[in-house]
């Protein structure tokens, strides 16, 4: 058989499903109806002027007094309570942890220094470090600001370290110029 053929009756099958479907789902059909009666014995007797069983409105509820609420509820935008007091605790609280050191001025001003790059002069390596908006031009030995001496360039970082020789600081290469394309 034909797919297109083969489609269109299936199609037209399930047209005709849904047409079935709704036809008995319909509300303007005429359903199946069920009456109840009920019995004289168990049916409650109504007054006629009730309007044949609907309940009466009981107008006298929409004149009382509204009922009376506890003073601290009366209030809902006032501040809350205080939470309760937890009980007291018979466990004492561990030690605050100790204080870290204060900062090394030395590694501090380090950290303002840039190795942003390098320069191979013969068998020299000299290096270009920014502070701000100074450039330095150095190599081994050089001092820097006079607080920091060059001890060792290198094509990745440059070792610093303080004049009298007990610190030191290592300035990696900065990111931007390795990412910057080598001449």
């Amino acid at each position: 058989m034909d797919p297109r053929k083969r489609n269109l009756i299936i199609l037209i099958t399930l047209l005709g499903a849904w047409g079935l479907i709704l036809a008995s789902r319909s509300p303007w059909g005429s359903p199946a109806r069920t009456e109840v009666r009920a019995t004289p014995a168990t049916s409650p007797r109504l007054p006629a002027a009730q309007g044949g069983g609907l309940p009466r409105l009981k107008r006298e509820l929409l004149h009382l007094p509204p009922p009376a609420y506890p003073p601290e509820v009366q209030d809902i935008f006032g501040t809350p309570p205080p939470p309760p007091r937890p009980a007291e605790a018979t466990v004492t609280p561990p030690p605050a942890p100790a204080a870290p050191p204060p900062p090394d001025p030395f590694q501090e001003e380090a950290k303002r220094l840039r190795y942003v790059g390098y320069l191979e002069a013969g068998q020299k390596l000299m290096a270009f470090i920014t502070q701000g908006p100074e450039v330095y031009t150095v190599e081994v030995g050089a001092t820097i600001s006079e607080r920091f001496r060059v001890q060792a360039i290198t094509e990745e970082a440059v070792l610093l370290s303080s004049l009298t020789g007990d610190k030191q600081a290592r300035l990696p290469l900065a990111p931007e110029a390795a990412a910057a394309p080598k001449r």
